[in-house]
């Protein structure tokens, strides 16, 4: 076991993605590492209820959920404090939202290490309020 994976057993992690084959690599990376999946949730709307909802320690966010673009939902996350990654095929736009365009993410495809490096990082470092 890294390291790391002690410290990521049993983190909650909010799960965002509507590709299928995508989110079935998450959930397994995941499960890899120690982390309890919240959701998944495919759509930004479901993603607000869940932030409203249910009790976890960061989220897994794909940028575009059904053509839904997901800065509400980072939005909201950023005012509870609560760590997030964007998960996305996108590079960096000069004219995304400010509080997407310096989020921190995940380039698609990414290896375990990859996912496992970025959520020791982003959740384990995190300012909690």
């Amino acid at each position: 076991m890294p390291p790391d994976d002690g410290k990521l057993q049993g983190l909650r992690i909010l799960v965002a993605e509507d590709e299928l084959l995508v989110l079935l690599m998450l959930e397994n990376m995941l499960r890899e590492i120690g982390c309890q999946i919240v959701g998944p949730v495919a759509t930004v709307d479901a993603v607000l209820k869940a932030i409203g909802r249910d009790d976890f320690d960061g989220a897994l966010l794909d940028m575009n959920l059904h053509g839904g673009r997901i800065t509400p939902a980072v939005e909201e996350l950023v005012a509870r404090g609560i760590p997030f990654l964007l998960c996305t095929g996108y590079g960096r736009n000069p004219c995304e939202d400010p509080v997407i365009r310096d989020a921190p993410r995940l380039t698609k495809p990414f290896r375990l290490d990859d996912l496992r490096s970025a959520i020791s990082k982003t959740f384990l470092n995190a300012d909690r309020r």
